[in-house]
């Protein structure tokens, strides 16, 4: 054999030792279904590059509201029918499947890259991106000396009829009384409440509103403040509240996956470095603290429990009778 075919015959060597086994059982099932709640533009970007990673793996996206997605899988479920391999979506609609026994558990070696709470301790779901709850400011109306360092700052007469807050904002509410515990937090609430805040109905609009100066603090998303900081709107958000409520979007496989190996390849892609970054591209904020932008990086995060998902009338209920009451 002359020189050159020695040298390809250990090229072949090399390449085989370095096969991915993962993948090789991946590309014998061909294709992973992946339901989603992301927007479509969001979830292309890791197509493709999924696609281009593992050539042979073919990932097709099934995007709807997540309670659609939910009711589908249910509907399909009853029925007989095993279609779906991967879903991602809110931790309340998870929540109902996980419930169902419709998740299977698979902690992926990627998993150790994140904090507790996110990540199921069975490896039923892992968290992928993340709201966070923040308190954010309009700079032209609050002086750098006067913004609030934590949640209890709120309370200082000054700020009465200042905040703003979302008419539902009934995921933090729950998960501040959570951290805090019933009576501390129910006190905190009470307290809040006879701030008189000014209630409007959704998060994306209190932000526009506190970009035009309707009021000078709002609670907001921090990635909403980000992108609005990014094109020189007047606002900021305060990094050192104990603790940043933080509501996880997870991504979990079905516990009959039709193609159970490449739904495990795609779903250590979406927690890797590289997929979290991606992810982080689009405007995201990533669950994995590596790949968090720097203004994330070094906040008391707390995750919200999935067990909350299951009292959610309770804790509406309790919030409308605090905070309605207060108007």
């Amino acid at each position: 054999m002359n020189l050159k075919g020695v040298f390809g015959l250990l090229l072949s060597f090399a390449c085989f030792a370095q096969a991915d086994p993962r993948m090789e059982a991946a590309k014998k099932e061909g294709e992973v279904l992946w339901l989603t709640a992301m927007n479509t533009s969001d979830g292309e970007v890791l197509r493709k590059r999924f696609e281009e990673k593992y050539p042979g793996v073919r990932l097709t996206i099934l995007r709807q509201p997540g309670e659609k997605i939910r009711a589908r899988i249910i509907t399909e479920t009853r029925a007989g029918q095993h279609r779906w391999d991967v879903v991602s979506f809110n931790q309340l609609d998870m929540d109902v499947l996980d419930q169902e026994r419709l998740l299977a558990p698979y902690v992926s070696p990627e998993a150790q890259a994140y904090p507790p709470g996110a990540v199921h301790p069975k490896g039923h779901w892992a968290a992928i991106y993340v709201r966070q709850y923040v308190i954010g400011y309009n700079t032209n109306l609050v002086a750098p000396a006067d913004v609030p360092r934590d949640w209890p700052e709120l309370l200082k007469p000054k700020w009465k009829a200042k905040l703003a807050v979302d008419e539902n904002e009934v995921e933090w509410y729950a998960s501040m009384i959570d951290y805090m515990g019933r009576e501390k937090g129910d006190r905190f609430m009470r307290a809040l409440a006879s701030q008189e805040p000014q209630l409007r109905r959704g998060h994306t609009l209190l932000s526009k509103l506190l970009v035009a100066g309707d009021f000078p603090m709002a609670i907001v998303h921090a990635a909403e403040m980000e992108e609005a900081r990014k094109t020189g709107a007047p606002v900021d958000w305060v990094r050192t509240l104990d603790p940043i409520v933080t509501s996880p979007s997870q991504v979990a496989i079905a516990a009959k996956a039709p193609h159970p190996r490449a739904a495990r390849l795609f779903v250590d892609f979406i927690l890797s470095a590289e997929g979290q970054k991606l992810i982080a591209s689009r405007g995201r904020v990533p669950a994995r603290p590596d790949a968090m932008p720097e203004a994330s990086a070094g906040l008391r995060i707390h995750y919200v429990k999935p067990e909350l998902a299951r009292d959610f009338d309770r804790s509406e209920r309790e919030f409308r009778d605090i905070f309605a009451r207060s108007r």
